[in-house]
């Protein structure tokens, strides 16, 4: 029930970061948009925000596939194997590329619209600090989204594992199990023997050794039952008549 509770509340925590992340995709857009519509026509400016919704689009299901990719990652034990099947392929290559124009984009609309602030003035730190921090840096912030919630999805893969480990360890206990009752079937074997073996009746007993071991003589039975081997001998012969006349009758119902 722990691990369950668990698992669900990390599923929430996933939905929230999606909620953020695609807010923090949905203050870049129109940026994106403004910046695409410099370099249309005054009436075609549309098609800004047309390619500022795919590049940003393009963002958000580049993250998407980058995370099936994670959490279909085995862990490789080595680091490097580990980072280059997670990271080095095409879908971080587009993410990475559709960042970058997002940067820009956003970079150009700060240095457009940014104005001097007092501490910035008063402290005499460069323009270019500011629109960095305002401007170009939300796209990497939308990069660094993408990590935290490949973490997330890690933490799924750790706890896949988890419970791989735990139905290990179920099969495990179940093998033992099934031990344990062979092991007490053979105990009841043997004491039912025992109880046999030491029974008052001698022709009880002389029955239960030649069933155990049909191998032995008729002096090791008698020596093993505390028997004479006449009679030993007797129980025997008597037990071999009744069992021919058992099969002679059956076969006699038959033929009838």
């Amino acid at each position: 029930m722990k691990l369950i509770a668990e698992i669900r509340a990390r599923d929430w925590s996933t939905v929230l970061l999606w909620a953020v992340y695609l807010a923090l995709l949905g203050v870049l857009l129109p940026h994106t948009a403004w910046a695409f519509g410099q370099f249309e026509p005054g009436h075609l400016t549309g098609l800004g925000w047309i390619a500022a919704i795919a590049f940003e689009g393009a963002i958000a299901a580049f993250t998407w596939r980058l995370k099936e990719l994670i959490e279909d990652t085995p862990n490789h034990k080595s680091v490097w194997k580990r980072f280059r099947r997670r990271y080095l392929n095409i879908y971080a290559l587009g993410l990475l590329v559709a960042i970058g124009v997002s940067s820009l984009a956003n970079w150009a609309h700060s240095v457009e619209y940014g104005r001097a602030f007092t501490v910035f003035d008063k402290y005499r730190i460069p323009p270019l600090l500011y629109t960095m921090a305002f401007g170009a840096i939300l796209p990497a912030c939308s990069l660094l989204f993408a990590r935290i919630l490949a973490d997330v999805r890690d933490s799924d893969v750790e706890v896949s594992a988890e419970i791989a480990e735990l139905k290990r360890a179920n099969s495990g206990l179940r093998s033992e199990l099934k031990a344990a009752e062979r092991n007490l079937t053979r105990a009841e074997d043997a004491a039912k023997l025992l109880l046999q073996l030491t029974a008052e009746d001698k022709a009880q007993r002389i029955l239960a050794a030649s069933n155990q071991w049909p191998g032995l003589s008729q002096s090791a039975l008698a020596h093993i039952t505390g028997a004479s081997p006449s009679y030993v001998s007797q129980v025997l012969t008597k037990e071999s008549g009744c069992s021919a006349s058992t099969v002679m009758r059956a076969l006699k119902g038959e033929s009838q």
